[in-house]
């Protein structure tokens, strides 16, 4: 064999050598990806914790290891004046306070009258009081309502002689949301909080009403909430027109198992869709259940919008506009989110067990970006435009540059590469976000709305039915608008529960709508 057969040999066995390098590479990435998504912390927070290193704390833990909240001692440090200078100390941070609204009982504890009387023989002087707050909770109490109709009839002539013809007449008492059933509207808006706002599933629930002398079963409970459900949606129709007519919509989707489904087994997976927007100060949030997540689901959600949408990089929302913008000239504008992209630069860093320097710094440059949103609070609205999109840009052209930088020295199989290749590909739709006062770096805000979704899964983990899964979307829906609105929600549900009886048309619906619903008017109507 010839010196240039060898050279070329040589240079073969090179080539196969750094294949097979790159791909131990990359499968140690893998299992170390693995390793982390099984074994590792979900937060994705950066913080001073992260340096804390060795410090396996639970949530309890942690809690204990830093006792004081941040806004309670930011509202604990005061300014004193020292001769001509200041200083700013910071007061003892004490316990929460206990909310003033609720009922006080008294208890005054006194001395006896031999206790007041001094060694000395004079009569001790009250000077002061010391009070202590502790708060008291009564278990739920559980009360039957006897609706007692009173009957009538006419003696004399047995109603022969009345208009209506009526031989009895019976007293009339109030609507009932769901009529003849033995729910009350304040049960239903009490079971259907506990499971939609606090995650307690309905046999859960039951354990807790047999404890208390009502022996619900949880079908029933179940088939309540799924006719509660029903006639709640004139209100839940009301909710995609509004969110339409508002600049800016957020998207998200997420996996439910629903049984019974026709022509689907009972394992198959279905989707529950979330879109929060509406115009400003009437934000509301539209959960919708779907067997599929074919992108058809939100080409008919958006339909006739033209604004903002912000989403994951999900093709099917990108098939979706594509199909609006040439089928019907929609003018969609869509965004996609930061939060996304730095989870793959996460995830990376995490497998290299936070040593990787390069995925730190543009983590830090991402993070940069979440920290401007807090200028919103300090400038008007086109002054926090200018000072976010002026400081963004720095941010931008610093990251762009590390990423191109990067992008020629990382193979494209590993998992830092595929990171950064999306981030560049993506590039227009993850930045054209500080155009507009409306958007936020990240699609946090649809992530936010689905989450009580997400939790209470885990909890009941699957639909029973169709109707169910739908009812579920509704009632979903009105719960968490109703917290956008800073409205408890069982005290939202009990008002419209007891309205929507008497409701006759669109506009009597509407007026039920949460954002026309104040909490001085729950107050009233308890």
């Amino acid at each position: 064999m010839n010196e240039a057969a060898l050279l070329q040999q040589i240079k073969e066995l090179k080539q196969q050598i750094s294949k097979k390098d790159i791909q131990i590479i990359k499968l140690e990435e893998q299992v170390k990806l693995l390793q982390y998504l099984h074994f590792g912390t979900k937060s994705e927070k950066l913080t001073g914790e992260d340096e804390r290193t060795g410090l396996l704390f639970n949530e309890a833990e942690d809690t204990a290891f830093e006792q004081n909240d941040p806004q309670q001692i930011e509202k604990a440090k005061k300014t004193i004046e020292i001769g001509p200078q200041t200083r700013t100390v910071n007061e003892k941070v004490g316990r929460t306070r206990i909310d003033q609204s609720i009922p006080r009982e008294e208890k005054v504890y006194e001395l006896t009258d031999e206790e007041k009387i001094c060694d000395c023989g004079h009569e001790l002087k009250c000077i002061g009081e010391d009070v202590t707050e502790r708060l008291k909770i009564k278990p739920p109490e559980v009360t039957v309502i006897r609706e007692i109709k009173k009957k009538y009839v006419c003696e004399n002539c047995e109603g022969l002689e009345r208009e209506d013809e009526k031989g009895v007449i019976t007293a009339q008492g109030p609507k009932h949301l769901i009529p003849g059933s033995m729910a009350d509207e304040s049960f239903l808006a009490w079971s259907i909080s506990e499971k939609f706002e606090f995650a307690l599933p309905f046999y859960r629930q039951a354990i807790r009403l047999k404890q208390i002398g009502a022996p619900i079963p949880r079908a029933t409970l179940s088939n309540l909430t799924v006719k509660a459900g029903i006639k709640c949606e004139p209100i839940y129709k009301l909710l995609r027109p509004h969110l339409l007519s508002g600049p800016a919509i957020n998207g998200d989707e997420t996996r439910v198992q629903v049984m019974k489904e026709p022509g689907r087994k009972n394992q198959s997976q279905s989707w529950m869709w979330v879109f929060l927007g509406g115009p400003p100060d009437q934000e509301c949030i539209v959960y919708q259940y779907e067997e599929t997540r074919s992108h058809d689901i939100p080409y008919e959600f958006l339909g006739g919008y033209a604004g903002l949408f912000q989403s994951d990089d999900y093709e099917g929302y990108h098939t979706a506009i594509r199909k609006l913008k040439n089928e019907t000239g929609s003018e969609i504008l869509h965004f996609l989110c930061w939060a996304h992209a730095r989870r793959y630069f996460h995830r990376y860093w995490e497998s290299t067990k936070k040593q990787d320097k390069e995925a730190k710094a543009i983590l830090d440059l991402i993070s940069a970006l979440f920290e401007l949103e807090d200028l919103r609070d300090q400038y008007s609205t086109k002054g926090f435009l200018k000072q976010r999109k002026n400081k963004a840009e720095l941010i931008f052209a610093e990251l762009k540059q590390k990423l191109e930088t990067l992008f020629r020295q990382t193979p494209s199989g590993l998992s830092f590469g595929k990171a950064i290749a999306y981030t560049l590909d993506n590039w227009e739709q993850l930045v054209a976000y500080v155009d507009h006062y409306e958007l936020t770096p990240a699609n946090n805000a649809a992530e936010r709305a689905i989450r009580p979704f997400v939790i209470g899964r885990k909890n009941w983990l699957f639909s029973g039915s169709p109707a169910g899964a739908k009812s579920s979307a509704i009632l979903y829906s009105l719960v968490e608008s109703a917290k956008l609105h800073n409205l408890k929600p069982f005290e939202y549900l009990h008002y419209i529960f007891r309205q929507i009886p008497y409701c006759l048309n669109d506009d009597d619906y509407a007026a039920l709508l949460h954002f026309n619903v104040t909490p001085e008017q729950l107050q009233a109507a308890r």
